[in-house]
């Protein structure tokens, strides 16, 4: 089978690369002829990055190189994980399946504030007859999806696949500059319109005023800085709790690999959650985020930081039963599951 998937080919600069790109891994996995072709991206100031044909990631073994557009012309099934312009593939009639990697409350937010259509083309692509299937990995989302989107078209699997071989407890770890505490807590997530660092930021800022053993590592920071962040991490300096600080990272699976603990505020299993998980690290995250095993109200520092020192009580003083406790939740996201689940989906739109 011939499967075309379409993304922006970006490492380093979205989840919804990453996410994709491991989608390709799984199918090159299950055999299938699988190409990723490049839609272009725009750059965190707003400067459009044109597509290219060529470009290669060979990161974890499998080198995925961007596939030219006609590619898709004699495609059984395409992928859309973001739009497609219409003169790339109007040369087939292959069935699409749409990956919803957005979530419903930040694509209506977007909209609602003039900035481009996103919610309502969620609607509009709904009603396409050539998109047989659109498919999400967050069942929080559902409620959400299931009043734009008919229900024989909106799939959702059980979680998003990480790539475990790149995303193991097994390899390199990152040295944090140096900066390594006895306990080493990782903070990475990025500013988005449903969730802040703030709270948990400060959360974080509570506990390294009350312990002497733990280091705080911040990544996926803007450059410059703002003011308002170095007031923040003024305050960890003076607890003598600063640890190595960074934008966008290519090698991720290394700051996993070599942190205690991340502390996230999603409320869903994104990447900044699978991957730390995949890498053998314990994750706290919002109560209603599944397969974690820390859970807080990430909108309240007070129980976060109770949280957190609760968890570095456990590292301290129960470690196997921490180990235990991820290598469980990280079983959700092997490609095994996603390829079992997504083969199912193939086999019901061609018949």
């Amino acid at each position: 089978m011939k499967i075309v998937h379409f993304g922006p080919f970006a490492p380093n600069q979205s989840g919804m690369y990453e996410a994709a790109r491991d989608m390709v891994i799984a199918d090159h996995m299950n055999g299938h002829d699988v190409f990723f072709v490049d839609v272009g991206a725009m750059t965190t100031d707003g400067k459009k990055i044109e597509p290219k044909d060529g470009k290669e990631d060979d990161r974890a073994g499998l080198n995925i190189i961007s596939a030219k557009p006609d590619v898709c012309n004699d495609a059984d099934i395409l992928i859309y994980h973001t739009g497609v312009p219409d003169n790339w593939v109007v040369k087939n009639q292959a069935p699409i399946i749409m990956i919803l990697h957005g979530r419903p409350a930040s694509c209506f937010v977007v909209e609602h504030n003039g900035s481009k259509q996103s919610y309502s083309l969620m609607a509009h692509l709904a009603t396409w007859p050539r998109i047989k299937k659109m498919v999400t990995f967050w069942d929080y989302h559902v409620q959400f999806w299931n009043h734009i989107i008919p229900k024989e078209k909106l799939v959702c699997f059980d979680a998003p696949p990480v790539d475990d071989n790149r995303f193991s407890p097994f390899g390199s770890k990152y040295d944090f500059a140096g900066k390594q505490g006895l306990l080493n807590v990782v903070i990475a997530d990025t500013w988005r319109d449903d969730i802040n660092t703030f709270e948990v930021m400060n959360a974080a800022l509570d506990v390294a005023k009350k312990t002497t053993d733990v280091m705080f590592h911040l990544f996926a920071l803007k450059n410059p800085l703002p003011q308002c962040w170095e007031l923040i991490l003024q305050e960890f300096r003076k607890a003598n709790a600063l640890g190595a600080t960074w934008g966008r990272r290519t090698d991720m699976e290394e700051v996993y690999r070599a942190a205690d603990i991340v502390l996230s505020p999603q409320r869903i299993v994104t990447r900044t959650v699978a991957e730390p998980l995949c890498c053998g690290t314990p994750v706290i995250a919002d109560s209603c985020c599944p397969y974690v095993p820390y859970k807080t109200d990430v909108r309240d520092p007070r129980e976060t930081s109770r949280t957190l020192m609760d968890a570095l009580h456990d590292l301290r003083n129960y470690p196997d039963n921490v180990a235990d406790a991820v290598a469980k939740c990280s079983n959700a996201f092997s490609l095994n599951n996603y390829s079992e689940s997504m083969e199912k989906i193939y086999e019901e739109v061609l018949g």
